[in-house]
């Protein structure tokens, strides 16, 4: 399995420091990744542009967990939703973020074993 998340980044700014590393990894699974359920909620909705909101305010924490891959999707999504373009790539985005968001978690349960 390819892994999503890479500390390199947390380590960096933290010195390594495990108790750092461990709240980050805690709050990104206590918010941002409960946010991302939501999406789901604005889409039946039709509103792109609190999609794009949210995508947005997900970012940052995504990009200090070094996953790239989920970053790219989460940062097409902020612009598509408040472009309101490729509306009909929205739902497939969505879903992948999803799926990169649950494995993200199963990923972070086994690094917080370690720390």
């Amino acid at each position: 399995m390819s892994k999503i998340i890479d500390l390199s980044y947390l380590n960096e700014i933290s010195g390594s420091d495990s108790s750092f590393i461990k709240e980050m990894l805690e709050l990104y699974m206590n918010t941002t990744a409960t946010e991302a359920r939501q999406y789901y909620v604005l889409l039946e909705e039709n509103n792109y542009e609190a999609i794009g909101h949210l995508a947005h305010k997900m970012k940052a924490p995504i990009q200090m967990l070094g996953a790239n891959d989920l970053f790219n999707l989460v940062r097409s999504l902020e612009k598509y939703g408040k472009e309101g373009s490729n509306i009909e790539q929205i739902p497939a985005i969505i879903d992948e973020i999803q799926k990169q968001v649950e494995l993200s978690i199963v990923e972070i349960k086994e690094i917080l074993t370690t720390l």
